[in-house]
């Protein structure tokens, strides 16, 4: 049963942004704050091992809840019943870590707060392939990609009211949020259980080999993935900005990051703003490649100003074009990402094998920037990222326009069938 679209936006809108001020502000702010409070010493071996626990996890957990629900046969539906589980276990992991005074709980919560979170944060992206007509699916992914942004603004508010002054409160407060947010989703939408369809049994190593589809045999979809991974390296460059204010500009930290939180904010702006109108005339046009083509140059635009910059003002012209740039690129990446999936029946496993890739670049960046900043300072670091954005914009174009504006063009209704055999 699928769910009214205005009814199913304004569900996962609410419910997605109330996961994303649980998931995010610990992100990116809480949990350093939190180190620094228990272990002041060892900050940063203590961070670092902290995030590289949670990161692995954030990447493991979105296949795995995508093939869950892809799977689940409860009443209940197979997207809420892990949109609410998720929600439900990730608070208490939410809890361990605001009530912990040492490290090892610290970190059982985080890493409990990344895997359950993104289980139904990979439960929410599988209803765009269940219940939004594909006429519609940029236009959606435009708006959905308000989310996180809208997430992260809030949480910054709630963290500037409450961590100084009641730090446990807040972080029973986001608890509370990770579990309402699912739950209001859930009471909103409709949901069914998994197809029952019949299915041959595998070995042990045909199901870890089926875990990725093909790339032989669906080829867009590898294609897909890597345009991802390049596109959002230069888009992570954006958290070393406030390295780069304070060892190129010599800006203390506490000055470098209150200047890259009021960046943050307007960005904010910009990247929900530009996601809807992107989002919007991709399904006007029925066009998907020059929208997330141009999305890739704004950014490298932006890293070019950073890369050259000589003072605070071309900081922040560049920020500005990187938040336009992610816009543009997220109002309609997940459209074309739902056009090439292999099989509807793994929806769910492949749009979070995508959803893993988005934090591919938590990892990859800390590892490179050492290197890039030891071979060419500044100048190498923005460059190296740009050229794995031009490396994506490439790998886009080897995958065929979307068969609704092939066809609208050549004006032959033969050709959409014909190029979606060719997208499959």
């Amino acid at each position: 049963m699928v769910t009214n679209y205005k009814r199913l936006v304004w569900a996962i809108i609410i419910g997605y942004t109330m996961l994303s001020i649980a998931l995010l502000t610990p992100a990116l702010v809480l949990l350093s704050v939190k180190i620094i409070n228990i272990d002041p010493q060892n900050y940063t071996y203590t961070f670092g091992l902290c995030s590289a626990f949670g990161t692995a996890f954030a990447i493991i957990a979105p296949p795995l809840g995508g093939s869950l629900g892809d799977h689940t046969k409860f009443k209940f539906g197979r997207r809420r019943t892990w949109i609410l589980l998720g929600g439900v276990i990730g608070a208490v992991g939410m809890l361990m870590m605001g009530l912990s005074k040492t490290i090892t709980p610290l970190i059982i919560g985080w890493i409990i707060v990344q895997f359950f979170y993104n289980i139904a944060g990979a439960s929410f992206a599988g209803l765009m392939p269940d219940q939004v007509p594909e006429e519609k699916r940029a236009s959606y992914s435009g708006i959905i990609g308000t989310a996180q942004p809208l997430g992260v603004f809030f949480g910054m508010i709630l963290s500037s009211l409450l961590n100084a002054k009641y730090p446990t409160v807040l972080w029973i407060i986001l608890a509370f949020i990770g579990i309402l947010g699912p739950v209001i989703t859930c009471l909103l939408i409709n949901d069914t259980p998994a197809n029952n369809i019949a299915k041959n049994k595998k070995s042990f190593r045909e199901t870890a080999l089926s875990i990725y589809p093909s790339p032989k045999k669906y080829p867009n979809f590898t294609k897909a993935i890597f345009v991802k991974i390049g596109v959002l390296m230069g888009y992570g460059a954006t958290s070393y900005i406030t390295v780069m204010l304070a060892k190129r500009f010599g800006m203390s930290g506490n000055d470098a990051g209150t200047l890259v939180s009021l960046i943050n904010l307007g960005a904010l702006v910009l990247t929900a703003v530009a996601s809807i109108v992107g989002g919007i005339l991709s399904d006007k046009t029925k066009m998907q490649r020059p929208f997330i083509a141009l999305g890739g140059l704004t950014i490298i635009i932006g890293l070019l100003f950073d890369m050259f910059a000589t003072g605070i003002p071309f900081v922040i012209i560049g920020s500005i074009f990187v938040a336009l740039g992610f816009g543009i690129f997220n109002s309609t990446d997940a459209s074309l990402v739902m056009r090439v999936l292999p099989n509807p029946n793994d929806a769910g496993k492949d749009v979070g094998l995508m959803a893993s890739a988005n934090n591919l670049q938590g990892v990859l960046i800390p590892m490179m920037a050492p290197m890039l900043l030891g071979i060419g300072s500044w100048y190498a670091f923005f460059g190296g990222l740009a050229l794995f954005v031009v490396i994506g914009i490439i790998v886009l174009y080897m995958i065929p326009e979307d068969p609704r504006y092939k066809s609208k063009k050549l004006g032959d209704v033969k050709v959409e069938k014909e190029v979606e055999e060719e997208v499959k």
